[in-house]
Formats: C-alpha cells, structure tokens, sequence
C-alpha cells in the first residue's frame, strides 16, 4: 500500500479499482485506489480500511461458494486483538461464598466499623453477630439453598444485617422496596414466593396476606433473637450445602414490557464482584463508600462490596431521595470518600467541593459532558457499566479526563468478557457498533420461573468453552483503538421517525457539547397516534435559558443532519428523575408546538394558502413560512393529507415535493396552479357496489346474517365526552363510505344482491351512539351491564336499514380510570385489518373534537366501491379461470379425512349450538413460533401453525379413525388485500376483504412419532406444506373469484365437497396489559362484547379454529378458540385435539433448536430448478464446510 497524493478528495470516501494484465494480455490481478477527506478519515482508519477489504476478497476468491452471509469481514489480527488481548481478564478470585467471604472479613478486622447509620455504628464483629443470630432464626422458618427471602426494609442498618442473615441462612434475598405500588409488592411475591418476608413492624402491612412475616422489632422476634447463637452458621446446621453455584439475591428489574423479571445472581458472581469493585474502585481500610441505591437497586449489591471487601465503612444515610442539597449534606458529614451515583443526580448538586470524596462512579445511565466537567477535576471520576443480569456491572473505566469528551465504559471485570456482535453473533471489528453481550462469572443463572425468556437472552458463548453462555444486554457498543468499549446507547432506542433510523444518544451528545447546556436528554414522543416528533429537554446553565433553542438548533444543524435535529427544544429548570436516580421518562412534559413556529409571516396568496394548510394539517394555531413541515411534527401521512387539501385549495403540489421543499415559501415556489388537465378521474366510493366473494358466500349459505358482526372493546379516558365522541363518530361514518353502505335484497328471484352507499352526511351518529351511566357500577354489575348492552348492540344491527356500527359508551366517571367503548361493526363492513385503519381514527378524530379542530384523517386512496368493481372484472378474465380452475377442482376431491363423515344439519346445528375451547400458549412458548422457528425455514408463521395442525390431525385420525393418513381438507381465510392490480393501494380502505378458499394440506409419509418428538421429520413436515401453501395463486383470493363471481365456472366449484375444518390466524393484536391499562387500547375483559352470530345463523365447519396473537406487557400469547355444533362432536374430542397441536407446535420449537434444523425449500430458489432433496443435500454440505 503506498500514499498518492491528489489534493482534494471529490467525495468522502471512494474506492477505484481497474483490471492488471500481463503483456500477453492474461488477467495479472486487480489496482485499487481508496480516496478519502482528511477531515473525516485518519490515514490509519483508511488503511485498516483497505485491510479488511483485502482480506474479504481474498476469502471470496479462495472459498467462492462460501454464502454471503458467513463472510467475516474480521481479520485475523482483529479477532486476536479482541478476543485475547482486549478481553485478557482472567483472574484468581477465592472461590467462596459470601458468607465465607464475610466471615473472613470478620476475622481480619472485627472491631472495624463496618456500617454507621446516624448515631449507630456497628462493628464487623457486631455486624455478624447480629446476622447469625437472624440466619438461624430464618432456618428454622424453613429457608436454606435455593428459597427465597423477602427484605421489605429501607435503606437502613436493618437491611443490611437482613440481606447477610438471607444468605449466611443459605437462602437468596429478593428486596422489595416498602414504597412500591401495592400491585408490584403483590405480583413480587406471586411470582418469587418467598418462604417468609423480614421486615419491621413499620412496613409489616406491606406484606401481602397469608406470608409468614418476620417483624424484627417486635417483642417476640427480639427474645428469640436473643436466645440464637452469635457463632457462623455452618452446612450442618442449613437445611442444605451452600454452594457457589447457589441463588444469592433475586432483583427484579422493569423490562420494556412493563412486567417485571426477577433476575437470580449466584455466590460465583458476588466473589467475582467483590474482587473487581475493590480492585477498580480502589477502595481499602479507611474508605467510607455511601449505600446511595435503594435496597431493590442492584448497585446496594456492588456498595457493600467495595466497602466490606476493603475492610471499609458502609455509610447509610437516612431514607429518602438523594438529590440536590440532601445529597451533597451525606457526602459531605458522612465523610463518604467513594459513591456510584447516576450522572443525572450528579447534575443536581451544585457544589462539588467535598475534600473526602476521592472517587465517584457514574453509573445506572450514560455519562454526560457536564458531569465530567464538574466532577472529574480534583478526584476520580469512574464510568460505570453492568446490567442486572450479569452481576451488578461488568466494565468499568479508568479515571476519566475532563479534557478527553465522554468518557468510555472501559474495560471487562475479572473474569469476564465482553462481547460485541452483529446479528449474526459475530465479532464486528473495532469502531463499529454492535450489541454487547457478556460472558464469564458473573452472568446471573436467568430469570425466576421464567425458562423461554432465559433461553432467550442468556444464550450460548460461540467464543467460549462448552457450556458456557453469555447475556444478551440489548445495548450497543464499540470498541475503541485503546481497548476501552464505548457505550451507544439502547438497541430498542433506535427508532425511525419518517423512514430515518434514529439514535437519541448521539443527538444528547451533540446537544451536550453546547456551553449553555448543563443536562439533556432526547426522547421520542408520539403524543398523537403515529405522530413521532424529536424533543429535546435542556438544563441550561445558570442564566444560559435565554434564544438558547434557537442557538441549539443551529448548533445541532451544523452537525447533524436535518431527521436527527429535534422538533422541540424543552428548557426544564432539572430534569425529572425517579427513585432510583434515573432519568423519570413520563413525567417529561408535553413540548408546546405552537411556540416553535417562527415570526416571518406569508407574502402571496400562495403563502397564505399553504401556511393556513401547514397549521391545519399539524393542528397549530399559525405557521411562518421558514418552518420545516417535518420539524414542527409532519410526517409522510401528513404529507399526503397536504397534498389532498392542497390540491381542494387549487394548488398542484406532491408528496415528494413536501419532503424536499419543507418550508411554505420553498413549497410555494413549486406549486402550481391545479388545472383540468392536472386533475385524475377521482375514485368514487358513493354508489351500487357489487357484493365481492366473501359477502356471496354469507348470503348464499342462508340462515340470519343481521347480527354476523365484529368488535372490540376499548378503554377509553374517563372524559371521553357525548359530544366530541358522537363528532368522531360521524367524522368515522363520512370518512369511511363503506360504514354508511345498506345491503339491497334482488328485486326479482334471479336478481342480485348489492351494497349501495350514499353520500357523506347521510347516516346520523346519534342513531349509532349509546351511553349508559356506570359511575355507580363495578365488578360484577359492570360486567353484566356491559353483557346486556352488547348484545343488545348486536341486535340494533340492521345491515337492509344502512345500520352497520354501534357504538356504546360505558361511562364510568372521573377519577375511576378510564372508561370501555364497545364498538359493534356488521362483518359486511370491517374485517381485521380495518380495526388497525379504524381505531387509530376514531382516536384522532376525538381528539380533533375534544380540541374543537376539524379531523384531519388520512385520505383513502382506493375506495371499496372500487375493489369489489375490479374483482368482478378480474372474475371473468379467462386468463385465470384456465390458470386456476384445475388447481382448485383437484384441490377439492373427495375428502376421507379426519370428519369427513361429519357435517353441519341446516336447522338443526346452527350458532347457538355452538361450543367453543379457548386455549392460550405461554409467552415463552409463543414467541418461538412468531420469530425463530419460521425464520430457520423462511416460512410464515401461518405455515409453522398449519404443520402443527395437520400433524396434530394426523396423530389423532390414526387413534381414533377413520383410517390413517396425514392429508387434510381445509377452509382457510385470508385478509384479501392482494396486489392483483397496479395503482389500488388499499392500505387505508375500511372493508370485508376477506378471501375464503379450500386447500389440501398432506405431510405425507412422515414418521408422526419422530416429527412430535421435535425429530428430523418435523422439520420435513415443515418445508412440505410451505411448498404446498407457496403453490397457491395470490394467496387463495381467486377460488372466491371462480366460485361466487364467474358463472361459468361457480356450479363446477359450487358441487364439490367442502372442508369440515376451518382455520383463521389473525395475526397480533396489542392489548392492554396489567395494572392500569392504557386508553384506546383493546381490552381484554370478558363478557364486554357480545355474539359475533346470530343464534339462528347457518354453520358451514364441523370444526372451526381462530387463533390470534394478543401482545402484552409479558410478551406475545397465542390464544386459540375452537368451535363446533354440540350434536356433532364431544368436547373431549376436541380438547384432545386442541392439547395435541400445542405439542405438535412444541416439538417444532424442539426441533428449531436442533444444529440440523431449517433451511430452503424450492421457492425460496425460483431461479434454479432444485427439488426438496437437493436443496437438503447442498445445504448439508454447507452446514459441513461451516
């Protein structure tokens, strides 16, 4: 490699390449040159640059069938320096436990003060004396190795003496704070069952009932103390031996999903730990290290380490928050010489002068500027880096410069390893940003009773010994030059705002360089449905408040580019934190949009046009015309809500136009007049709508049809209003045509049946709205109030009289939380995917009302009227009535499978015959079977349900008969809204879509033992039906298309048998999850909606499945309802089946986890002609060579 000067660099980085040939002209090699901009690029990076390049083309030439996705752009040199010289933390540490450890801490220095609280002051020697006594007391309740013991306790002296009574016990301690909501202490011991709970007579309330309680300073529990032994518990006298391996400490933690995961860290990890804290902190015999954390934080745990393995003092303040002046009195009277304190309280002590204070680690949260500004000066200023799950921390800095910007999070804790990765789990190279994961000691055994989610993230060590696993941390990170890892920030905060991928952390540290800012912290806010706006929330410093958000906002535009400039500039006087010091997310403040437009009024009419357009569409009161659309809260939706209003204004503009131009005067110097010529045939949604196949089906089946409807039940705010939600609701009816559709019988015995849909403003809200007052009602009486009105909802329906919706508020009353709206939708109207198109409108639409604005919904693009027209076109094409009638003749022979000799008597099975089973997975077992089990086979996850189906049948059909066999007939239902025409996007179009069709299912020879053990034959089974259900045109919608609207081909199609067994997946649903639930969302409460039938209405499967994926705080859920007609199957028969395709979809989940699992099937290829057993054989050999 040699430098070539060429004075300036065109682009900022551009490799050229040309071909090398010999004098015979025979190829002699490639040429390359890599240009680069000495403004962004250091000559080393360019070079390492070219290394990596060189080394990747030399693995592509040496191993040219290698698949992409195994091409380790890693050198050589790089994994070396990474994994053993980077990650060289290898360490002998004594291998006791904590109470053997204590205990020699005791013997070394017993008349050291080991706590001091106030005026008490305790001994090492007093210390241990007191947690003999409680651990034999705790014994004798039954504690020892792997139970576990409650600590309802403050920060206090009573905690710690209780924590090393826990364990010298043998038990595992969990802490639960006495100030926690009483729904979380409830669900704490519902979930880790401790065998008692230590507490004092002040907290013993907070201990749910029917727990064994331990008063510490009740008289009783004072004399049987007392009476204990001071001596060191020994294994004898345990229930069991305490091991290394043995549960120390259970913390729970908040996961994103709201429900919190009790995290269970072994003896291994806190030897481990106390070795690093000391060595790292620097603690020893005269350092006071302040217990800052609450007891349910996990740095208490990293606290009494650094003190107690030092021989040191742990100093205890009084309970109450730490912030501000409080904080900086215990530093300053407590002596306290090392602390871990986040970098957001750190941010609220003025002064900084505290001469005892040598270290202080900022930890729990990314460091910032200003705190390394102030507090690094004079003393050691650590960063801090570890999440619950792997022992307290794992990296941690060295002394960090002021001089240096922020600091990095360092380097690995003794014996452990750090790991940072792609999603492929292989190294990325130094300064590239991957996930961290963490290996070693200190990697906690997993979460309480919770064995799916542990697999989930603790996973195995593909660079360590066998066995060995390592912690996924969810955050990202990148190695420097000097071997320290720099902290980037959440893997999930990476969120995109218009299409830009979006990382708060790098906007915080632009934002923190400024001068002016003392704190920052840039969220993400979507105060309205879809509406995700950048704010940035600042703490100035000291007189710094004035024009500092439009200083800041030239200061971050010079930097970054336009998507990564926030929307909003908060100016906070501190910034919100909660009790364990971090920064407090909810209670941010809403940002006041409408202070953010500037002062440069419009100049033409055309200004005067579009700026009135900007301030409608974004719901401000004025717009200037410099305000960027998509800095003041405009999205691509919005962009094309613009464009319509634009265009009724007599304006031509496009959405593209919106994104490049942004501003009213930059969008006024484009717009042109709208002329005759520039106006398209309008897509018009009022008028006669032919029935589209599903409706066919519905009707000619017979039976009632009024009642056939969907519906969900939402909370609502408590102020929902009469007014603003019957404004809505007809915002809704005028918006979406289709809700305004009447159903026409013929006029004549062959006539057909149709939709008409009048005009906007014809159906009245009033007659679709009801509220019923239930501000006296609760439990049971509002359960059967909300049974009564469903159903009488459901009854209100009248699809001939043009009454498709009801609505129905159940109106609760202020300060009760929110109030439910039933919404009540005939089928004919709405199917699963207009919920997702209705509900996000209803919302905006309320709002709108509530603010006393107009609505300002997105339009819709292709109107119902307009689809039902084009499939009665595509019916007829000839095309496809010769591509698919063979397929679906021969799809529908004779069936002599499970049922077959069943089926549906009219009259007699009808609806309100039916019985139904409702079963639901677990999270740990659905989530498998949403996300890695149909990405090892590329399939759906339709396709992973229906191989457990059809395996299920099979192994039920060869115990019970008839006959034996894997094939199966089924009615499948699919959303509809396939691409069949170019130009019809009906992404926001209200509707019945859905395509109903047959299908013969057939695992064919599969060995059913080997396939439901999770054996090779599930995976066999697996590829076989996705081939089958890959083969099937436009996803099924053709079949209704030949069988309802062709009449050439309907009475061929209508005389076959039909399935007896129908099966429906509709996809995930978001619920509300526990505690209190959040507004506009769906409700889980049973006996809220009412029938989806009428009880008269015709039955057509002897058996139908519904299965939906409702997504909670805890994870995904499958929950699946079965249904059939009392007379003709037994309800053990059907939860026989039921259970048995749950197993059949474990043992697929079993068998993704196998080395040998997955892969391609045919039309994963449709470029090679490769059959099933040729594709296997080559992926085998891939698998070999790997």
């Amino acid at each position: 490699m040699l430098p070539v000067e060429l004075g300036v660099a065109k682009f900022d980085l551009a490799f050229n390449f040309r071909e090398r040939h010999s004098l015979d002209q025979e190829p002699a090699g490639l040429v390359g040159l890599v240009e680069y901009s000495l403004d962004l690029f250091e000559s080393d990076d360019a070079e390492l640059l070219l290394h990596r390049l060189e080394s990747l083309l030399r693995t592509v030439v040496t191993d040219p069938d290698r698949a992409l996705l195994n091409l380790d752009i890693v050198t050589a040199a790089e994994r070396s320096l990474v994994l053993e010289r980077w990650n060289d933390s290898a360490a002998v540490v004594e291998g006791l436990t904590f109470p053997e450890l204590f205990e020699r801490w005791v013997a070394r220095a017993p008349e050291s003060v080991a706590v001091v609280c106030g005026d008490i002051e305790l001994s090492y020697a007093e210390l241990n004396a007191r947690a003999n006594r409680l651990a034999r007391l705790l014994v004798g309740r039954g504690v020892g190795p792997e139970s576990v013991v409650a600590l309802v306790l403050p920060r206090s002296v009573e905690f710690v003496v209780g924590m090393l009574g826990v364990l010298k016990a043998g038990g595992a301690y969990v802490p639960v704070d006495p100030e926690y909501p009483r729904e979380r202490v409830a669900f704490m011991f519902g979930d880790a069952r401790p065998v008692c709970a230590v507490t004092t007579t002040e907290y013993a309330d907070v201990v749910p009932d029917g727990v064994d309680a331990l008063a510490l300073d009740v008289p009783e529990t004072v004399s049987a103390l007392s009476r204990m032994s001071e001596r060191d518990v020994s294994d004898g006298e345990r229930l069991s031996v305490l091991s290394l391996g043995s549960p120390a400490y259970v913390i729970y933690t908040s996961g994103s999903t709201g429900r919190p995961k009790g995290v269970v860290v072994s003896h291994a990890g806190l030897g481990n730990l106390v070795a690093s804290a000391v060595d790292r902190w620097g603690t020893g015999p005269d350092s006071r290290v302040l217990q800052f954390s609450s007891p349910s934080y996990d740095p208490v745990v990293i606290e009494m380490c650094a003190a107690f393995g030092a021989l040191g003092t742990l100093v205890v303040p009084d309970r109450g928050p730490l912030v501000g002046e409080v904080l900086a009195g215990v530093l300053r009277e407590g002596r306290v010489s090392h602390a871990v304190i986040p970098p957001s309280v750190l941010g609220t002590v003025e002064v900084v002068d505290f001469p005892d204070f040598v270290t202080v680690v900022a930890g729990g949260e990314a460091c910032t500027v200003d705190v390394l500004r102030r507090w690094a000066p004079g003393r050691r200023l650590l960063n801090g880096y570890g999440p619950t799950e792997v022992t307290v921390a794992c990296v941690t800095s060295g002394p960090a410069d002021p001089g240096e910007g922020l600091p990095p999070i360092g380097r690995p804790f003794f014996n452990t390893r750090v790991y940072i990765l792609d999603a492929a789990l292989r190294l990325v190279p130094p300064g590239v940003a991957g996930e961290l994961y963490v290996a070693g000691v200190g990697v906690a055994r997993g979460y309480l009773g919770r064995a799916g989610l542990t697999a989930g993230r603790f996973v195995a060590d593909p660079f360590g010994a066998a066995g060995e696993r390592m912690y996924r941390t969810g955050d990202r990170g990148r190695w420097r030059g000097d071997g320290q890892i720099e902290f980037l920030g959440r893997v999930d905060e990476q969120v995109k705002i218009r299409g830009f991928r979006i990382e708060p952390g790098e906007v915080e540290e632009v934002l923190a360089g400024h001068e002016a800012v003392a704190r920052v912290a840039v969220v993400v806010r979507e105060d309205r449905p879809g509406d995700r706006r950048l704010v940035a929330y600042v703490v100035p410093e000291t007189g710094g408040a004035a024009g500092l958000a439009g200083a800041l906002r030239e200061h971050a535009r010079g930097v970054l580019p336009d998507y990564l400039v926030p929307a909003a500039f908060v100016m906070l006087d501190a910034l919100p934190l909660n009790p364990n010091g971090k920064l407090d997310r909810p209670a941010l403040p809403v940002p006041d949009y409408a202070a953010l437009v500037s002062g440069r009024g419009p100049r033409t009419p055309q200004e005067e046009i579009l700026a009135g357009l900007f301030a409608e569409v974004l719901g401000l009161e004025r717009v200037g015309v410099d305000d960027d659309f998509f800095t003041l809260g405009g999205d691509s939706i919005m962009s094309i809500q613009l464009v319509s209003r634009a265009r009724e204004a007599g304006l031509a503009v496009t959405p593209r136009d919106v994104f490049l131009h942004k501003t009213v005067e930059r969008l006024s110097a484009v717009a042109a007049p709208v002329t005759t010529a520039s106006v398209r045939s309008q897509d018009e949604p009022v008028g006669d709508v032919p029935l589209t196949p599903i409706m066919h089906w519905l009707i000619d089946e017979g039976g009632a049809f009024d009642g056939y409807n969907q519906s969900t039940l939402l909370h609502v705010p408590e102020d929902l209003g009469e007014s603003p939600i019957r404004t809505a609701l007809g915002t809704l009816l005028d918006h979406h045509d289709v809700l305004r559709a009447r159903l026409v019988r013929p006029e004549y015995p062959d006539g057909e049946w149709r939709l008409t849909v009048p005009g906007p403003g014809a159906v009245d809200p009033g007659r679709c709205f009801r509220r019923v007052d239930a501000a006296a009602l609760d439990g049971d009486g509002l359960r059967n109030v909300m049974a009564t009105e469903a159903e009488a909802a459901r009854l209100r329906l009248d699809p001939e009289a043009g009454v498709m919706l009801q609505a129905v508020w159940f109106d609760t009353g202020v300060g009760r939380g929110p109030g439910r709206l039933l919404l009540v939708a005939h089928h004919l109207v709405v199917d699963g995917v207009s919920w997702r198109i209705l509900l996000p409108d209803l919302r905006s639409a309320w709002e709108a009302a509530r603010d006393g604005r107009q609505a300002g919904l997105a339009p819709v693009t292709t109107s119902f009227r307009t689809w039902a027209g084009l499939l009665t076109d595509l019916a007829a094409d000839p095309d496809r009535m010769a591509a698919e009638l063979d397929l679906w003749t021969g799809m529908t022979q004779p069936d002599q499978g499970l049922f077959a000799d069943l089926a549906p008597e009219p009259g007699r099975d009808v609806a309100g015959t039916l019985r139904h089973l409702t079963l639901t997975l677990s999270e740990e077992q659905t989530e498998p079977l949403l996300t890695s089990v149909p990405a090892m086979f590329r399939a759906g996850v339709n396709d992973v349900l229906l191989t457990g189906l059809v395996l299920a049948l099979a192994d039920h059909r060869r115990r019970h008969g008839p006959g034996t066999g894997t094939a199966v007939l089924l009615d499948l239902e699919d959303h509809g809204r396939e691409e069949l025409v170019d130009g019809v996007d009906l992404s926001r179009t209200v509707g019945w879509f859905t395509s109903l069709f047959p299908v013969r299912l057939d695992a064919g020879t599969v060995d059913l033992d080997e396939a439901l053990s999770g054996g090779a034959a599930a995976g066999h089974a697996l590829k076989r039906l996705k081939e089958q259900l890959r083969a099937i045109p436009d996803r099924g919608i053709g079949y209704g298309l030949l069988r309802h609207l062709n009449s050439a081909t309907a009475e061929r199609l209508a005389a076959l048998p039909t399935p007896r067994i129908g099966f429906n997946y509709l996809g995930r649903i978001n619920t509300a999850g526990a505690g209190l639930p959040q507004v506009w969302t769906p409700s889980a409460e049973k006996g809220g909606r009412p029938a989806a039938h009428d009880t008269e209405a015709a039955l057509h499967h002897v058996l139908d499945i519904n299965a939906v994926t409702h997504v909670g705080p805890d994870g995904p859920r499958l929950v699946v309802t079965w249904s059939w007609p009392a007379a003709l199957l037994a309800e053990e028969r059907v939860e026989e089946l039921a259970h048995g395709w749950f197993r059949a979809l474990d043992a697929l989940v079993t068998h993704a986890r196998r080395p040998d699992a997955g892969g391609r099937t045919p039309s994963d290829v449709p470029l090679l002609s490769l059959s099933q057993s040729a594709l296997d054989r080559l992926e085998a050999v891939w698998r070999k060579k790997k």
